[in-house]
């Protein structure tokens, strides 16, 4: 082959690599950023997740058994994850805003970006 088709393989070889990394990019930003939705639940219990040895801590809900997240988004301007998770109190029903898939296989879990508190009536907070 000479030199011009060799050119033209290799620049084939990149445009596929960029086009495979762009793919990878998109799938994971949806896997944080994408799907939201409004969630009307009730938190049963909440802890904090740590891997041994690392420092990074993953803020997780229980709400009408299923499981939630909440951690900081960069492009969502979105950095006050412990505040989040301190306001959030069991026994309390809330209207969450979330994003995300949960996919156990991956612990993968949809993350609750906004939250308003739902006063029930009848009922003292």
């Amino acid at each position: 082959m000479n030199n011009k088709g060799n050119i033209i393989l290799s620049l084939l070889g990149v445009v596929a690599i960029i086009g495979i990394v762009v793919i990878i990019a998109f799938i994971g930003f949806q896997f944080e950023y994408g799907n939201e939705k409004q969630v009307t639940c009730t938190v049963d219990d909440k802890w904090i997740k740590r891997a041994s040895g690392d420092d990074e801590e993953l803020y997780l809900v229980s709400c009408d058994e299923q499981v939630y997240k909440i951690s900081d988004l960069f492009f969502k301007g979105k950095f006050d994850s412990s505040n989040i998770y301190a306001k959030l109190k069991i026994g309390k029903k809330y209207k969450l805003t979330v994003t995300g898939y949960r996919f156990g296989y991956f612990s993968s879990y949809q993350n609750i970006n906004d939250y308003k508190l739902i006063k029930e009536k009848g009922k003292e907070r």
